[in-house]
């Protein structure tokens, strides 16, 4: 693809062709599809190209060209949508967050809230450092954070043989966003602002 002067950016077996114009982007089609022939694959759907997986797992919805300036026409890359301009978080990437959160916060769980945020810290770490660059990263790394002090809310009323799911008034007062940041817990969007401010 290099050498026909188109750009390519892969990642194991998934790959973006960046074209300037709908006519290269055919001409990237038609050399893909000459590849994955002269390999035994089949491309499914191929009606035009911009990512590609293998035959043996190609989801159809992948395989297709698109000018991702425009919006539903961008393309889904590495836990990132890429249209309109923009570099959203992918929402099956931030639903497969939400439930290992979930996994790790269980309301019946019995560590020490210290515990759960040890376990859960490099978790959010991770994330963070992936998909800070997302688009618009601020409100979303909110809702994320919202979630998990909730989640930790609930953990601490069961142990205190209260019931609710910590949306209550009385457990934000008596567990504070403060008391979790002076126990360690990581936030994604203290991180964003000073990853920002020390830019």
């Amino acid at each position: 693809m290099e050498e026909a002067g188109h750009r390519m950016v892969r990642y194991a077996d998934d790959f973006v062709i960046l074209c300037q114009t709908a006519a290269e982007a055919d001409e990237a089609l038609a050399r893909v599809r000459a590849w994955v022939d002269a390999n035994g694959l089949t491309l499914q759907r191929a009606d035009r190209l911009l990512q590609h997986r293998s035959a043996s797992r190609l989801d159809p919805t992948k395989t297709h060209v698109g000018d991702c300036a425009q919006p539903g026409q961008g393309f889904e890359f590495l836990g990132y949508r890429f249209e309109a301009g923009q570099r959203r978080m992918r929402q099956k990437s931030l639903n497969a967050l939400q439930d290992r959160v979930r996994v790790r916060t269980i309301r019946s769980r019995g560590d020490s809230l210290g515990r759960v945020i040890a376990d859960i810290n490099p978790l959010l770490r991770g994330w963070f450092e992936y998909l800070q660059h997302a688009q618009p990263a601020l409100g979303m790394f909110r809702r994320i954070d919202k979630m998990i002090r909730r989640r930790l809310r609930a953990i601490l009323r069961k142990q205190d043989h209260r019931p609710g799911m910590g949306r209550a008034k009385a457990a934000h007062l008596r567990w504070t966003n403060a008391c979790f940041a002076s126990q360690g817990l990581f936030t994604s969007a203290t991180a964003l602002g000073e990853a920002r401010h020390s830019r």
